[in-house]
């Protein structure tokens, strides 16, 4: 075979490279050498190899390279190239690309913060995860929650709460349990067309949801739907809105006799609307003769979930006492939110929502002036009272309010009789 003659030009895609050979001595020994010669990014490039078939395809790969654009490649060091090579080799078993290795790890660090290493980050959540989770869908769940809410003996007004947000949040979200995070839940309450009380009823569902979901073992510890969603007020914006004692008779005076300490018990004692409904009459103490009277509010049945006595006024007492029974539900109705707009209508009073209990503690403060015993028995702070309850009266309204007493026996059979007419007539 004829030897190679040098220099040798190698020509891929349009590109050359040449090789040409060389000889160095050390030691007393010939060594022979190839050195790939090539213009990189207009600048002549050497590369020595030891055999000419190393040369050959240095050559070929660099002309490929530089045909294809491809030219930083070939300005990798020595050292460069070996950690690329070990990354690659590493990479293999995975079948990542090292740039989309690279991302990750970067996208990793930055979502720590300096504040645990990658490899720590990883064991803590496969902790976490070690335990395999039953799988439920959204509906299932809820439906489960529902029975659960019926068989604790929920509130009727808690389960109903928990049928109609349950219900429509399934509805939005027919996948697992597992599957949600906190941006759906940000992104579903945004676009509810709603006020923003009834945004934060929704919200708090879904946050009792989510720690029962945890508790009954369908979806793992720490798992937080609510992290970093919006944040909605209870707070009803605008006028605090409380009636005048002229209002409150005219409302007393038509009110259905089933609905009197409903009103009188919101007016001149401040309970909640739920707690009333929730009240027994076993709970109330109407001393006979000068002894204290009040009213317990017991911790499953309030708000704060703290028990209270809350004074019975005088005139209270004297609308209750017609009323009184030893025990049973103070309010025969079930749900007065029709009820009490209809009355306020007939009466020709604006119905003012949350007015019964604005009105108390509005009154209460004037006359007493100790809005820290008022917050006391209404079960707020005094920071709550002042900023969502308080409007400031005069004395002497606050007189007039708690004054006003049931009307004479006399004076009932005659309004009895003109309702009835009155309805008589209305009926044709």
């Amino acid at each position: 075979m004829k030897a190679e003659k040098f220099p040798v030009t190698i020509t891929e895609r349009g590109v050359s490279a040449v090789i040409r050979k060389t000889t160095k001595t050390k030691a007393g020994k010939t060594h022979h050498y190839f050195i790939v010669e090539y213009i990189l990014l207009g600048k002549r490039k050497q590369v020595w190899r030891s055999s000419e078939g190393k040369a050959r395809a240095t050559a070929k790969d660099a002309c490929i390279k530089v045909s294809n654009g491809d030219q930083q490649s070939l300005e990798l060091r020595n050292s460069d190239r070996l950690a690329y090579v070990r990354a690659v080799e590493m990479l293999a078993p995975v079948r990542i690309p090292i740039d989309t290795a690279c991302r990750e790890y970067v996208d990793a660090l930055q979502i720590l913060g300096g504040k645990a290493s990658i490899a720590e980050a990883c064991r803590e959540w496969v902790k976490r995860n070690a335990v395999s989770l039953p799988k439920i869908t959204v509906a299932a769940a809820a439906e489960k929650l529902k029975l659960q809410a019926i068989a604790d003996k929920k509130s009727k007004l808690r389960q109903k709460q928990l049928r109609i947000v349950l219900a429509r949040f399934a509805e939005s979200f027919a996948v697992d349990v597992h599957t949600i995070t906190p941006d759906l839940i940000s992104g579903y309450l945004s676009a509810l067309t709603m006020a923003e009380r009834s945004k934060k009823n929704h919200r708090d569902v879904i946050g009792y949801f989510n720690r029962w979901l945890i508790l009954r073992g369908y979806l793992p510890k720490g798992t937080g739907w609510l992290d970093g969603v919006q944040k909605y007020t209870g707070r009803k914006l605008g006028e605090i809105q409380i009636y005048t004692p002229d209002e409150m008779k005219l409302l007393l005076r038509k009110a259905d006799k089933r609905l009197v300490p409903f009103l009188a018990i919101g007016a001149f004692a401040g309970l909640r609307h739920a707690e009333i409904s929730r009240l027994d009459w076993s709970e109330i103490e109407l001393a006979d003769g000068a002894g204290n009277s009040f009213i317990e509010v017991r911790a499953d049945k309030a708000k704060t979930q703290t028990r209270r006595l809350v004074p019975v006024p005088d005139n209270l007492k004297a609308w209750l006492t017609p009323h009184r029974k030893n025990a049973g539900k103070v309010c025969l109705y079930e749900n007065t939110t029709k009820q009490l707009p209809r009355l306020a209508s007939d009466s020709g009073v604006e119905w003012k929502h949350n007015g019964l209990r604005h009105s108390s503690i509005s009154y209460q403060v004037a006359k007493s002036s100790n809005a820290y015993k008022v917050a006391e028995d209404c079960g707020n702070s005094v920071q709550v009272i002042r900023s969502n309850y308080l409007r400031r009266v005069k004395p002497a309204a606050a007189d007039e309010w708690f004054s006003i007493m049931p009307p004479s026996k006399k004076t009932s059979r005659k309004l009895a009789l003109e309702n009835s007419i009155k309805t008589r007539i209305n009926k044709g």
